[in-house]
Parts: structure tokens; sequence; C-alpha cells
């Protein structure tokens, strides 16, 4: 039984509106979970849950 396999799509990062901070790598964008929705709890202003990125499920080292 092994899990579905997560899809990742690329979003501007909310945090810099794409011009490249510490939270993107300074690339602008970052990638998360397909399809790309705001995050709920910051409604997509950033906070810990989205990694201030402003969008919900962004990809970790974990997946």
């Amino acid at each position: 039984m092994s899990e579905p396999e997560k899809t990742f799509e690329p979003a501007t990062c909310c945090h810099c509106d794409g011009e490249g901070c510490l939270y993107c790598n300074k690339t602008g964008t970052v990638l998360v979970r397909a399809p790309k929705t705001p995050c709920g709890p910051c409604e997509g202003v950033g906070c810990i849950y989205c990694g201030f990125t402003g969008w919900a499920g962004p990809k970790s080292r974990c997946d």
C-alpha cells in the first residue's frame, strides 16, 4: 500500500512578490502541492504554516 505520489507546481512567492527572498531561496517561486491554493490560516499573507510563502502545502525537504 504505497501512498499516491504528490504533484507540485511552481507558484510566485507571496512574501517577496517574485523578487526573491530567503523563503524562496532568492528564486521568486516556490513549489506547492497541486492544485495551488492560498494558505488558509493567513489567507496568503504568510505564516508559519505556509513557510511564509502564502501558499498551502509548500514542498519541503521531506517530500
